[in-house]
């Protein structure tokens, strides 16, 4: 419930809040921390991949609908990033302890990125060579094969 809340509730109260202005302005920017999770279901972390589709097809629909008002929505979707959400989950599973070094972003990195796309008016981010493959795969494959493929995965590192 609390991930529903923050990753959809209060990000649409915000943004329903900071739009209005920006839209009496005629310019704004709009930056949404999604997640290469909203691309593909997650086992074991279902509701948080579900929130950050929700995140990012919430970015992609006004990205669409404010064309031509000076208002762009831009969605930063990061894979594992080194952040203290990573450090609670090598705490409480050895998978994730174990994940190799180049699969875990730099935190910096990320926000550079997230900040480049905003200022460049892009509607979609994914920070990271991998991440960026992993995104378009799970966009062209046919949905059942990525969830059998994702919960294969899933049950490995359980």
């Amino acid at each position: 419930q609390e991930l529903i809340a923050l990753n959809v509730a209060t990000l649409t109260d915000m943004t329903s809040r900071f739009l209005a202005p920006m839209l009496e302005r005629g310019k704004g920017r709009i930056l949404n921390v999604a997640s290469i999770a909203a691309f593909q279901p997650v086992p074991s972390l279902a509701t948080y991949a579900a929130t950050k589709a929700y995140v990012l097809s919430l970015t992609e629909s006004l990205s669409e609908e404010l064309k031509g008002s000076g208002v762009t929505v831009t969605a930063l979707c990061p894979g594992i990033t080194e952040t203290s959400m990573v450090d609670r989950a090598r705490e409480a599973n050895a998978a994730a302890s174990q994940l190799p070094p180049f699969m875990i972003g730099d935190v910096n990195d990320v926000a550079a990125q997230g900040y480049a796309a905003l200022m460049a008016g892009e509607v979609i981010r994914v920070p990271g060579v991998l991440n960026f493959a992993a995104s378009l795969a799970a966009r062209a494959t046919p949905k059942w094969v990525v969830r059998r493929f994702a919960g294969a995965l899933g049950r490995m590192a359980l």
